[in-house]
Parts: C-alpha cells; structure tokens; sequence
C-alpha cells in the first residue's frame, strides 16, 4: 500500500529512523501509548525528543484519541500510534487531530503485519510506518525492520538517515 520501503536492521532503528527523518528535533514531544514494548518510548528518547504518554482505549489496547488530544503542548510534534497485537489504531480520528494540530503520525506497526483499517494496509495509514520482523513478531526474519511510506522526500530522508548520510544520487 505504499510507494516505498526502505529495510533496517531492525524495528526500534526504524523508528528513530522515521522520527528524525520527520524532523523531531531534541525537546519535541511525541505522543506515545503507554502500554507497548520499550522501544516506543526509547526510541523518541534516542532521538532527543520527549514521549509524552496518552491513555489507551481500554476496549482496544490503542490510542484513546481524546486522551492525545489532551496530551497535546505546544512542544507537540508527532504522534506515535501503535496498533497493539495488530490491530490497528483510531487512525481516522487521530489523522484528523494531526491534521488539524499540523503534527506527523508515525505508525508503531511491528505488530500489524497484513492488519489493515478500512480497507487500507496499517503501514499506509500515517506519514511513515515502522514494521519489525524481530522472531516475536507476526512475520519474523528473526530480527529486522522495514520503514513504509508513499511521501517520497520523507523515504529520501529515511534512506540517507539510514545509509550514513548517502543520497541515491550521490554522497
């Protein structure tokens, strides 16, 4: 459902990767559940930028979209969705509130391999998706990762990010 993706090492990379490819500089905050692996939160952390926990649907596991809304400062720069054992996340309602608050949405989708909301692919859903193939995961290499978007100088981003700085066209 995407015009790119882009193959990293692995799942928590892909979402430092996305993140700094999307512009979180350090003291941004990013909206993130609190109920997810660690490598949600550490990733933003790796990025210099600062998770900021909103609730979660207890009838979901996902994102309560009043709860981001709440959360949001003006420090706010993104919102981290995860779609919790791939079931993919209000992503109507929370592409709405990015919008309207001029924010990124960066999916956590590590565990929503061939989930969809829609009738359109979780990976496809936000402005750059992170997917892992750690051995725990729906569709595992043992360990690796995938980055997935259809903006292309946001996948020209991630590729440099990812490739010490490299360009397709050059250094």
């Amino acid at each position: 459902g995407c015009k790119h993706g882009i193959a990293v090492v692995n799942g928590t990379v892909s979402l430092r990767i996305a993140l700094i490819a999307a512009g979180i500089r350090a003291e941004d905050e990013v909206i993130i559940p609190p109920y997810t692996f660690f490598s949600t939160a550490s990733a933003v952390i790796e990025s210099n930028a600062v998770p900021v926990f909103a609730d979660i649907d207890l009838d979901t596991f996902n994102l309560d979209p009043k709860a981001v809304e709440a959360a949001i400062t003006p420090r706010t720069r993104a919102i981290m969705p995860v779609h919790f054992a791939g079931q993919p996340a209000d992503m109507k309602a929370i592409r709405a509130i990015a919008k309207r608050r001029k924010l990124i949405v960066i999916e956590d989708a590590a565990h929503a391999h061939g989930a969809s909301y829609r009738n359109k692919p979780a990976g496809s859903l936000g402005h750059v998706a992170s997917f892992s193939f750690q051995s725990s995961k729906n569709m595992t290499a043992g360990e690796g990762g995938i980055l997935t978007t259809n903006d292309t100088a946001l996948a020209e981003s991630c590729r440099s990010i990812h490739n010490c700085g490299r360009v397709p066209d050059g250094v």
